[in-house]
This record gives C-alpha cells, sequence and structure tokens, in this order.
C-alpha cells in the first residue's frame, strides 16, 4: 500500500486502528514510517495487513454496534461494581484440568495437564501488570469463570530477523468507580517496546478489543489459545499465576502480626553447621541462577522463572524432539525452512535474548545440544524455585537456609573433618583423576557424606540388588544451580519428550572415572568460580555394552543385549581399581580407581573417545553417597 497517497488524519487513524501510539509522530513521513514498520513486522504485504485489519474492523463495528444495543437496553452505567457480561458469548466454565491429546511415547494420552490460564479456587494468586501501568490498574480475573485476561504472545523469524513480543492485558480499574480498558505492548524481545490503551472504559469494549488483538496477532481465539500455533503468527506462551517469590523477602524488624507497642520480632537463628550454610547459600544463589540463564540466552525478563510453566519447557522439548528427528532423517533432504519454522516456534515458546542479532535456525546438533542444556536446566531452576518459595513462606518460624535445606528432603548431609581418611581418600581421588587434556586445579572447599531419603530403600527393591553386579563410585558433575533439583530430585533421565539424538549414548545417567571429565560440565565462571561434583554408587551390572564411539541407540541396544549400562571406552583410563571401602564401610564391594598409579593410555582400538563414560539407564542403579563444594 502507498501511504504517502494518504492524508495525515488518514494516516493517524490506520495508527489508532493498529494500536500503535502516535506520540512523537507529528510529521507525514514519520507516520508512515511507524506504519511501514508494522508492516515489516507483522511478516506480510502491507495490502494483506490492510485487507485484514478491514474485515476484522467490519466484525469488530458490528460486535460494537451489539454491545451498544446491550448497553442501552440494560441501561447499565461504567460505573457499576459488577461488570455487564458481553451479549456475544457466553464465558466457560474453568475446568479442574484440560487433557492434551497428543499420546505419550507408550501410546497412551499424556496425562492431564491443567491449564494456567484459569484461577484455582483458593489459589494465592500473582497476576502482575506489565510494564508502564499504572498502579491504579489491575489485571481483569472472571469473577464467574475464574479466566484470567493476560497474554504473553512471541514471534521469532529468523529470516527476517525478528523477535518479538506482544502482550495484551484487559485492565480493571482499582477504585469504586469501575473503567476497563485494553492494555497493548510490543516490540524486540529484550527491549521495552512501544505501548497503547484502547477502549472507551466499558467493559464490553474491553472484551472487544482484548480478543480482537489476541486473534489479530496468534490468528486463533482466545478459547482457542491452547490449540496448534498458527504459521507466521503470534505463539500464546502459558506463564504460571501462582504466587512467587521474586520479590526479596521483607526485612522487617518487627513480626507483621505485632502491633508497634508489641514486643520486637526476632529472626529465628540458623541451625546448620557453617559448611551447610554455604552449600545451601551456593545452591541458592539467585544471582548465579539469573547469570546462569544470560550464559544460556534465555530472556529471563521476558517470562521470569518464576512464571515460567513445566507445560512450556515440555512444549519446548517435544519442538526440539521433532528438530531431531528432522536431522535423523536422511531418506529425505530437508529445506532450511523447515529448519526455521520449527526454530521460530522454539524461540516463540522459550524467550531468548539476541539483541540484534539474528535468531539462528537450528540445523545441526551442536545447535541443537545447547538447547537441550537449557531445558535440562530449567526444569532444575523451576525445582529449586519452588523451594526457595516455600523457604519464603515460613521465613518468620525458620532459618531461610534451614528452610532450603529442608526442602531437599535429605536424609544424611555430613560435613567431613578434613583430617579424616574418608576426606583424604576422596580428595586423592579428586585430583589423582585429572585428564592431562583438562587445565583444571581444584581447591576443595567442603566434602559432605549424603543420602538422599527413599535411595537406598528404593535399590534394595529394584531388580540391581541380585544382578550380576560391577558397583563403581564415579563422578557426576553439573551447574551449581542445578543442584536444588539434584539434590531434591535424584539424578533424572531426560523425559520422552526430549530428543535421544541429543545424548550421545541416548537418555541416561552419565558418570565418570575421571573428576576432570566431570568437573567440565560443571561451568564454574556463572557460579563465582565454584563448583559441585557428586560421587555416586551405580550399579553397572555385568556385562555392560561397551562402545568406543558415539551411538544414538545405545539404550535401545543395551536393553537388547541384556545391559543394564554402556561404557563408552576412552583413549585414557584408570590403571588399577581398588574396593571402595577404604573411604567408608557402607561402600564395600564397589570399586573405585587406586590412584597409587596414574591413569594412562588403555590402548584400546578404535576408541573416539578421550576418557571413559558409564551411562546407567534406570535412576534406581544410581545413589548419591559423597558431594564436593569446590574452588575451580
Amino acid at each position: 500500500m502507498d501511504y504517502s497517497k494518504l492524508k495525515v488524519a488518514e494516516l493517524k487513524e490506520l495508527l489508532k486502528e493498529r494500536g500503535i501510539s502516535a506520540t512523537g509522530l507529528s510529521k507525514k513521513q514519520l507516520i508512515i514510517d511507524a506504519l511501514e514498520e508494522d508492516d515489516a513486522e507483522s511478516g506480510q504485504p502491507a495490502d494483506q495487513q490492510e485487507e485484514e485489519d478491514d474485515a476484522e474492523a467490519e466484525v469488530e463495528m458490528d460486535v460494537k454496534s451489539t454491545t451498544k444495543s446491550t448497553r442501552s437496553s440494560t441501561k447499565r452505567k461504567a460505573s457499576s461494581p459488577t461488570p455487564t457480561k458481553q451479549a456475544k458469548k457466553p464465558k466457560p466454565e474453568p475446568p479442574a484440568a484440560t487433557t492434551v491429546d497428543t499420546p505419550t511415547d507408550s501410546g497412551k494420552p499424556a496425562p492431564p495437564v491443567t491449564d494456567a490460564q484459569y484461577a484455582p479456587a483458593g489459589a494465592t494468586l500473582d497476576i502482575p501488570i506489565d510494564d508502564g501501568v499504572s498502579a491504579a490498574w489491575h489485571v481483569f480475573v472472571d469473577p464467574d469463570s475464574g479466566i484470567i485476561y493476560d497474554a504473553s504472545l512471541n514471534q521469532t523469524n529468523a529470516s527476517n530477523n525478528n523477535n518479538k513480543f506482544y502482550r495484551v492485558q484487559l485492565l480493571e480499574s482499582s477504585g469504586s468507580y469501575k473503567r476497563y480498558q485494553t492494555w497493548t505492548r510490543w516490540g524486540r524481545v529484550g527491549e521495552h517496546g512501544q505501548s497503547a490503551m484502547l477502549g472507551d472504559g466499558s467493559i464490553e469494549d474491553a472484551f472487544v478489543n482484548f480478543e480482537k488483538k489476541f486473534k489479530d496477532k496468534s490468528g486463533l481465539k482466545w478459547d482457542d489459545r491452547r490449540e496448534k500455533p498458527k504459521s507466521k503468527k503470534y505463539v500464546f506462551v502459558e506463564r504460571s499465576y501462582l504466587a512467587d517469590d521474586d520479590e526479596p523477602p521483607a526485612q522487617s524488624g518487627a513480626s507483621p502480626d505485632n502491633d508497634d507497642d508489641g514486643p520486637k520480632y526476632t529472626p529465628p537463628k540458623c541451625t546448620l553447621e557453617p559448611p551447610i550454610q554455604s552449600l545451601m547459600e551456593l545452591v541458592f544463589n539467585q544471582k548465579h541462577f539469573a547469570t546462569t540463564m544470560q550464559s544460556l540466552n534465555y530472556d529471563v525478563n521476558k517470562l521470569p522463572l518464576g512464571k515460567l510453566s513445566k507445560a512450556t519447557i515440555i512444549k519446548g522439548f517435544e519442538i526440539l524432539k521433532e528438530l531431531s528427528a528432522m536431522m535423523s532423517d536422511t531418506s529425505v533432504v530437508h529445506s532450511l525452512a523447515g529448519y526455521e519454522e520449527l526454530s521460530n516456534q522454539y524461540y516463540s515458546y522459550i524467550p531468548h535474548s539476541f539483541g540484534r542479532n539474528r535468531p539462528p535456525i537450528i540445523q545441526t546438533l551442536d545447535m541443537l545440544k545447547p538447547e537441550i542444556e537449557l531445558l535440562d536446566s530449567l526444569s532444575d531452576l523451576k525445582n529449586a524455585d519452588e523451594i526457595l518459595k516455600k523457604a519464603k513462606e515460613t521465613a518468620s518460624q525458620i532459618h531461610p537456609l534451614d528452610s532450603r535445606f529442608q526442602g531437599l528432603g535429605m536424609q544424611e548431609m555430613l560435613s567431613l573433618a578434613p583430617s579424616s581418611s574418608e576426606f583424604s581418600e576422596i580428595d586423592q581421588y579428586l585430583h589423582k583423576t585429572c585428564g592431562s587434556t583438562h587445565s583444571i586445579k581444584y581447591e576443595v572447599q567442603d566434602i559432605f557424606r549424603i543420602q538422599r531419603q527413599g535411595e537406598f530403600e528404593r535399590f534394595d527393591k529394584s531388580k540391581y540388588a541380585t544382578v550380576a553386579s560391577d558397583r563403581r563410585l564415579l563422578w557426576h558433575g553439573s551447574r551449581t544451580t542445578n543442584f536444588g533439583g539434584i539434590l531434591s530430585q535424584g539424578l533424572r533421565i531426560a523425559p520422552p519428550e526430549a530428543p535421544v539424538n541429543g545424548y550421545m549414548f541416548g537418555k541416561g545417567i552419565y558418570l565418570a572415572d575421571m573428576s576432570s571429565k566431570s568437573a567440565n560440565y560443571c561451568s564454574p565462571y556463572d557460579s563465582d568460580g565454584y563448583a559441585l561434583l557428586l560421587l555416586c554408587e551405580a550399579e553397572l551390572g555385568k556385562p555392560m555394552q561397551t562402545l568406543t564411539d558415539a551411538s544414538y541407540e545405545a539404550a535401545e541396544t543395551a536393553k537388547e543385549m541384556g545391559a543394564f549400562s554402556t561404557w563408552g571406552q576412552g583413549q585414557t583410563a584408570p590403571k588399577t581399581w581398588k574396593d571402595a571401602g577404604c573411604i567408608h564401610p557402607s561402600l564395600a564391594g564397589a570399586t573405585m580407581p587406586d590412584t597409587t598409579k596414574l591413569p594412562g593410555a588403555t590402548n584400546i582400538p578404535g576408541a573416539y573417545l578421550q576418557y571413559n563414560e558409564y551411562i546407567c539407564y534406570d535412576v534406581a542403579q544410581v545413589r548419591l553417597r559423597y558431594l564436593l563444594r569446590v574452588k575451580m
């Protein structure tokens, strides 16, 4: 469309129809520039956009006419404390849960997934107003259906270098004189963008504007928001509205239950030993949370951790699995457009911050693996965030560090004396299994003997308690920010939704006999130079599947041969092994490297890996035994 042929008044009317603020657009060319930029962001030609806008404008006029007639016939004033409902359609009743029809890998229907857009009865909610909205407003929640009228939309288009958001909220004024308007804000992810407030103050007009904007941007009706996203449209990103604790805890000097004249409130003392206090401060360090998410390109400002829903993480895994399937299917030459469409969907669900750089198209395994790591980390961070939330709820009765420790559900955590033989044996295992290709220096801060609640009982009841045994004490490393999830949930195997070829030997728990192999997964640069390493007692079973190179089908081939584990054989490994009972009597029968002899060449023909890897395919095979806090 040639905007230069239109008058300024006509151009301003187009701005109004599209919800674009005219502030600062005093000259005709500035208005034209704003409209052309909006055309480019919409991903379609200007004349096509105009046709759609015109069609929707006609629908809107019809609906407005209907609602205006309804208001006139009922003679209801906007100041009424209970708003008139729209005549155009009844609001749906909130379901206890909506069921996703997508089958699981087992062929059974997926379990019910709660729709976060409905306010649960009796739940404490946190529904923040968007940036730029006055505190005189709050987000409208339908009193009959419980629907929360707040929509976060994302759209990524790698070809056009688009990585943008659109926020729509139906707002209700907080005073006794009720007014209703629709707020919109849009722009590039990581930037504030532009905003507009729409409506004449009535509830009917606010509903019209909200639902029109949602359909205009997503291509879906508001009631169909959980349907499959439309191509080249914005994606609706589900948020969690359960009250979280992104706000720092109040540093009050008095109990909130006391009057000003009453006794002063004294914060409870921490009962944990100093080493465990330091560990809790490291595991739940929120600055490290933010640094980790930033290093993985996750945009925490667009979708804060406390607002990220587990359903959104699962959706991200599902899209990565589709990308993985395309990469694995060598019978068909896949176009770049196919990879781009799925990449765009993924970035729309899982917001990334690329600045002004073009979002990369995920088309290789090397590009896929960091995204799997991101989703794995977000899952652990979400678990840690929930523990933090509960800790703040009990802050007046128990010290926050005590509450965080209790939230982990540990059966035992004992700090070892540096002078003990137990400490010394583990310290030697750490330092003397550092690979020559790894430039790592360790400063051990603390070593904890640990036991997770129920982990020993789980092993004793499993088939692994009676198999031909090959138990070993092996290393596992991960980011410090993942340990809230690891200690509370145990080491886990990637979910069915995750792509299998993102893992070198299939989905499993990965362990090593060289400490530096595991330390490379700790990313200490994101946690002020600190790292956490686990020593795990793993029942590998006899025989193990032995491989000298990567195999994404390793889990299946191990099962076919009756093996419980895979041994990825490396070029360098410990020379001899000894009984781990030298560390603690409970480890008798398990083996560990004999560090009196340094690791050396294995001379295994065709070994591709630098160092050994051991992969267990059942969580019951692995028990956490020691945790090391290390400066690296």
